[in-house]
């Protein structure tokens, strides 16, 4: 046992070492790359923090949604109407943070944004939860196009499809170099999740809800933890991508491909596991790129060949091949959800 301690302890650390060697190299891109460059980043950022929201809600606690693009889209909306309100609107002292201090007044917007998606996912979570399995997903995708459709005829406020541009006094780089702390914050939030007693609960559910109901364990209580939370993860998510764009509609915050392309993401990287989402992000990215450059309008097909390869042949993802592989395994795929246990970690 103290050998698998002591193996486990090193892991960690090599993994701590490794993500901190990611976390500088990424707050040095603006320095060292071009604009294009980083905004392939930022893109990557917002799928990040997006893919760790949905894989603590599917991955972990079993509920696959399919409309985390709406919590994406309104937490853009709401950052965007703290920080730039005349533009959609209302008044200017919404503002006046960020008129006093303008780096406290993007972090204030941010986490407007954030719980602005967790009011509305507080709101809708116990109709949504009367609905199981894949009805709960459909139900999840009607939600998002209502929302869409509302924000989209609401032009006064959202601008409609042209939509506007957004406000924002800490700079560009100022700005990415904030997503890049927000983006590693909740990486370690979703680690401090999955080893509380939160995540047991989550996991619990997702194993075997009558199980954990006789235990003790309320599904729906935990339901609702888990999509609260997530929900505002995918809202901070929404207001750091729309910042650093400048720009915000409805189809570019609001659309099906954030969670159909965030889905992707956590399939391969390995749904279940923390460094899932970050494998992910990283092959997606490159996949997505190499391929529009190479077949263009094609790639979307593609990618999706490639996805339904990566289910059939490696359902454990990148990070549970590579795993599998260093381990000594050969490279054959273990399980999706195998996780070090909290005392392990």
């Amino acid at each position: 046992m103290t050998r698998t301690w002591g193996a486990s302890l090193l892991g960690s650390r090599r993994s701590l070492g490794a993500g901190l060697v990611v976390f500088v190299a990424l707050l040095a891109v603006p320095f060292v790359a071009n604009d294009y460059v980083t905004s392939l980043v930022v893109t990557g950022l917002a799928f990040l923090m997006l893919a760790v929201a949905w894989n603590l809600l599917a991955g972990y606690a079993g509920q696959i949604s399919l409309g985390h693009a709406a919590f994406f889209g309104v937490g853009a909306y709401v950052t965007a109407w703290v920080t730039t309100p005349k533009n959609a609107g209302f008044p200017s002292w919404l503002a006046t943070v960020g008129s006093i201090n303008p780096l406290l007044g993007v972090i204030f917007a941010l986490v407007v944004g954030g719980l602005g998606a967790a009011v509305v996912a507080l709101v809708v979570g116990p109709a949504m939860f009367r609905l199981r399995g894949h009805y709960f997903a459909i139900g999840t995708l009607a939600l998002a196009a209502i929302i869409r459709l509302v924000l989209n005829n609401q032009r006064s406020i959202s601008g409609g499809a042209t939509g506007y541009f957004l406000h924002q006094s800490i700079g560009s780089t100022g700005l990415y170099l904030l997503t890049v702390v927000l983006a590693a914050l909740l990486v370690v939030a979703s680690y401090v999740i999955i080893h509380s007693r939160l995540g047991l609960g989550m996991q619990a559910i997702h194993d075997d809800e009558t199980a954990a109901s006789g235990l003790g364990v309320s599904p729906l209580r935990y339901k609702m933890y888990a999509f609260v939370v997530t929900s505002f993860m995918a809202g901070l998510a929404g207001g750091a991508y729309a910042l650093n764009t400048g720009y915000i509609n409805s189809s570019s915050t609001l659309g099906v491909t954030w969670t159909v392309e965030t889905l992707v993401v956590v399939v391969l990287g390995g749904m279940g596991t923390l460094a899932g989402p970050l494998f992910g992000t990283v092959v997606f990215m490159a996949i997505d790129n190499f391929l529009s450059a190479i077949v263009g309008g094609l790639a979307t097909t593609v990618e999706g060949i490639i996805i339904i390869l990566f289910v059939i042949f490696l359902p454990s993802g990148v990070y549970g091949y590579t795993r599998s592989f260093l381990a000594g395994g050969g490279g054959s795929s273990p399980p999706a959800d195998e996780e070090p246990s909290p005392t392990e970690s």
